[in-house]
């Protein structure tokens, strides 16, 4: 049986390859595929801190707006379920 150091190796020297067959299957574009991707998530990833701060500030600023939107998703929800059940 192999060791996990040594599986481990495997794995991440796999998914180099992989991340390597991927780039020159798109093209190099100056950027390799696993940085455009990184990137991507990295955008991602602000986009959603910039609305959980948009968010935050709405709920703070208006509690009752945003106890009757919290609400009326629930209902929302609710609704479907119901639906799929029924």
């Amino acid at each position: 049986m192999t060791n996990p150091p040594n599986l481990e190796a495997h794995l991440e020297e796999g998914i180099g390859r992989l991340q390597d067959g991927l780039d020159g299957f798109v093209g190099d574009s100056g950027m390799p595929l696993s940085a455009r991707m990184q990137g991507a998530g990295g955008a991602a990833q602000q986009g959603m801190g910039e609305i959980c701060d948009s968010l935050r500030d709405v709920t703070a600023d208006r509690p009752l707006v945003a106890l009757l939107g919290a609400s009326f998703l629930g209902f929302i929800v609710t609704a479907f379920l119901r639906r799929r059940r029924g």
